[in-house]
């Protein structure tokens, strides 16, 4: 333009100018600019120089960071836990899911965040589930520049390339969306997210792999079916909602609602090729179990959900209704209940699940590898769950074997054999003990020796015992600690858990035979059926009818169990 002058400043080079402009007069018409113009020009460019500085400063001040596996370099889900070098908390920008786990609240990222006031040093922990070491670290920001802050994970077992596949039976509330986000930060392979009566989201079933599922990461929609005293259990891989599904006002299905007949509804599971497995038996065995588990009805019990399986369930339904005393019928850990079943001759495998109803617990943080039958999906998972050829953790990855054979296996002997069984745990988190198990006795085990953290980040302990089987045996190896432990570190105050799923060795034959262990399930029908004639309150007596029957039925056939002896 004739008469005139213009500065342009580019800012941080987004395409961003500052245009500064100013009549340029010619010399001959006026030799000297006038002072307020002088003014004028020299505050204008002052305001540029500031508006150029802030614009830089923000730049400097916002931080990148990136989360890779230290292998392939690609970036992962992962839990991200930051702070100020006050020890303050540090959000990250954007809306996240959170979580709490090990005293801390966790932010949910998918490989990447942002920070855009970033403090001069921040403290960083990164978790990504049970098979990658956790990443404590500091960052000096006052010495790192505009470029992405790198943190590399690193792997310390592959249980994919090992032959198995995680997953959680019992998932509340999230959307699908939700959960495959915080699968894949928690290194799961497999989510049962699950409707129920008191969800109220039946719309998310569809009987079908849901499509937000990717290879590796297997979402799908099943249900819970609950009854306050006769249990509560899980229908895993259906097609169809079974019925009653009627949702209700209140959270937890109160002791006014009417019972069901848990039977009828495994059995409609079943019939659309479903796996049931009987939820939180940690904390709810329900007064139903024994019966269910005697007709074939349950594929699998969840060892860990709510409560420690090492501690007594906080529902004692089935002893305080069972018309008898404690000294007569004693409440038992379910852990020791789970025994029962296993000294009875049933080949009962264990799942797991977190019952995950908010962000109090991570999905995964409780869950079960299985050695996949067929394809390592989502079907071969549930049918590795139905043969019990694995193990379930909130922590140590375990490996079993005896006499080359391992979990899930059914060996045939006759006489007397000599065996001898090995078990290794490692984990990112500290645990007491390891121990081999022979029909729910203590037949070898290895304590640790030191409380201190080793160097390479993993807890291990090697476990050998040679014993001679002169009856049918189960044989199983676990992490189970001492009762009275402190050591509580986990959500909902559990201790470090881990337990096989046994190896069978069979006499002649013979089906294991505890008397004692049959005797006891028998007063436990013996209880529930006490319970079904005096509390009971079905919708007819139709199906109060059908509930005696079954349990009737179950008392003989525990009876004869008995008379095989």
């Amino acid at each position: 333009m004739a008469g005139s002058s213009s500065f342009f400043l580019s800012l941080g080079g987004h395409g961003r100018c500052l245009r500064w402009s100013y009549h340029r007069q010619e010399r001959e018409n006026v030799p000297v600019m006038t002072r307020s113009s002088t003014r004028r020009t020299t505050i204008g460019l002052l305001f540029a120089v500031l508006l150029l500085l802030a614009y830089r400063g923000s730049g400097v001040n916002r931080l990148e960071g990136r989360i890779l596996d230290g292998k392939t370099g690609q970036p992962v889900a992962a839990t991200l836990l930051l702070s100020d070098g006050e020890g303050r908390p540090v959000e990250v920008d954007g809306k996240h899911s959170h979580v709490q786990y090990l005293g801390k609240r966790r932010c949910y990222v998918d490989g990447a965040f942002v920070l855009n006031n970033r403090p001069s040093r921040l403290a960083i922990e990164v978790r990504r589930g049970l098979e990658t070491l956790p990443l404590q670290t500091e960052a000096d920001l006052t010495r790192h520049g505009s470029e992405p802050l790198m943190l590399r994970l690193r792997r310390w077992i592959d249980m994919r390339e090992q032959g198995y596949v995680s997953g959680d039976t019992h998932v509340h509330f999230l959307s699908q969306a939700e959960s495959h986000l915080q699968m894949r930060a928690e290194d799961l392979n497999v989510l049962n997210l699950l409707v129920s009566d008191f969800t109220n989201d039946r719309e998310k079933f569809t009987g079908k792999l849901d499509p937000v599922s990717t290879p590796g990461h297997a979402v799908f929609v099943g249900q819970e079916s609950r009854d306050w005293q006769n249990g509560h259990v899980l229908l895993l891989g259906i097609s169809r909602i079974v019925e009653p599904f009627e949702p209700f006002g209140g959270i937890f299905q109160g002791r006014n609602e009417p019972n069901l007949v848990m039977a009828k509804i495994l059995k409609e599971a079943r019939r659309q090729g479903g796996v049931t497995t009987w939820a939180h038996f940690c904390n709810l065995p329900g007064a139903e179990s024994p019966i269910d588990i005697a007709f074939g009805l349950v594929d699998a019990v969840d060892l860990i959900t709510y409560d420690d399986p090492t501690q007594l369930p906080s529902h004692w339904g089935p002893w305080i209704n069972s018309g008898m005393s404690q000294a007569e019928f004693t409440v038992m850990r379910s852990m020791d209940l789970y025994y029962q079943y296993l000294n009875s001759g049933f080949q009962l495998p264990i799942a797991a699940g977190t019952d995950k109803m908010g962000d109090y617990i991570p999905v995964g943080s409780n869950r079960l590898y299985a050695r996949p039958v067929g394809k390592p999906d989502y079907s071969g998972w549930l049918a590795g769950l139905k043969v019990g050829n694995g193990f379930v953790t909130n922590g140590p990855v375990l490996t079993f074997e005896v006499e080359g054979h391992t979990s899930g296996d059914v060996v045939a002997f006759t006489e007397t054999r000599r065996v001898t069984a090995r078990a290794t745990a490692r984990s990112i988190l500290p645990f007491q003990s390891l121990e081999i198990v022979v029909n729910g006795e203590t037949a070898a085990i290895r304590n640790t020796t030191s409380s201190q953290r080793p160097a390479d980040g993993l807890y291990t302990l090697e476990v050998e015992g040679t014993f001679d089987l002169n009856r049918s045996s189960w044989i199983a190896a676990r992490v189970a600690e001492n009762p009275a432990s402190k050591n509580r570190i986990l959500p909902r105050g559990l201790t470090v858990f881990a337990h096989t799923n046994p190896v069978y060795f069979l006499q002649n034959g013979t089906e294991v035979r505890e008397l004692s262990s049959v005797r006891y399930l028998q007063k436990y029908v013996k209880g529930t059926i006490h319970w079904l004639n005096t509390k009971a309150r079905f919708r007819n007596s139709a199906e109060r009818e059908e509930a005696l029957r079954l349990a009737h039925q179950a008392r003989l056939f525990y009876s004869e169990l008995e008379r095989l002896k």
